[in-house]
């Protein structure tokens, strides 16, 4: 993680200086600054917070970012800014303890689930929905019953039993009932729920078929498919995103084509 520093000295009411220009800026500090009764203090923490989780959506990103085109580019920042939003308002809120916990899980769990908010909200842009705060923080925590899975089956190097896949299909209505209580919208709920549902009824847990499956759970399944093929698993090579596009034309039936036109279209 990228580290800040104070551009500027930072004094209190009293006179007291809290943080000398060019001092780094850690988490301890953040937290000791957010109990001293100074607006500048106050105004810094929250810049700096920001600046973190633009950080990691920067880093987490940078490959899908090298391959927009113009207009790819003009969506990918616009998206940028709204999962930054996201996770940082998020922090307050119930579910954060479940964002957070999937970096410290399996890192790649929480690069996953950037990458697959960012993607999601591009092709949402795509298709010119008005959803994309919900449909940003769906796609953050679509993954997270994968928590209550055994950390040596979401990290096996090679193919998983039935009985192993078994549990890992169970996520999606774990995920649902970690955030139950929450009252979150509908719209949350159903991407945590169907993102491994299918348009020819194969995918999991219910089974749903065509129209049955709304457009923000098929955006969110394309992009955690995408970002499944391009990414580094313990159990397989990563691919580039022409091919994972590829890939996921070759099984119409199974990938709404409609949405992956969507995300093909910001490609180089």
């Amino acid at each position: 993680m990228s580290k800040y520093y104070a551009k500027k000295d930072i004094y209190s009411k009293d006179g007291r200086l809290l943080l000398a220009s060019g001092q780094e800026i850690s988490e301890k500090t953040l937290l000791r600054l957010k109990s001293l009764d100074c607006a500048e203090a106050i105004e810094l923490v929250l810049q700096n917070e920001k600046g973190i989780y633009e950080q990691d959506i920067e880093e987490s990103t940078r490959i899908l970012k090298d391959n927009l085109n113009s207009k790819g580019i003009k969506y990918y920042e616009d998206a940028s800014s709204i999962a930054t939003k996201i996770l940082y308002e998020s922090k307050n809120q119930p579910w954060w303890i479940y964002i957070n916990t999937l970096s410290n899980y399996v890192n790649w769990m929480y690069l996953h689930a950037i990458n697959v908010s960012v993607m999601s909200i591009m092709m949402a842009k795509v298709r010119k929905l008005e959803i994309l705060n919900e449909i940003a923080l769906g796609a953050f925590l679509h993954d997270i019953g994968k928590l209550m899975i055994p950390k040596n089956i979401i990290q096996k190097p090679n193919k998983l039993s039935d009985i192993e896949m078994m549990y890992i299909k169970q996520h999606c209505d774990l995920g649902v009932s970690m955030v139950k209580d929450y009252n979150l919208n509908q719209i949350i709920l159903n991407i945590i729920s169907q993102h491994h549902e299918k348009p020819d009824g194969s995918g999991y847990p219910l089974g749903l078929q065509g129209e049955d499956i709304p457009v923000h759970s098929k955006i969110v399944m394309v992009a955690d498919a995408i970002d499944a093929i391009t990414s580094y698993r313990p159990y397989k090579l990563k691919k580039d995103l022409k091919t994972a596009i590829e890939e996921l034309r070759q099984h119409t039936a199974k990938y709404p084509q409609d949405v992956i036109d969507a995300m093909s279209s910001l490609l180089l």
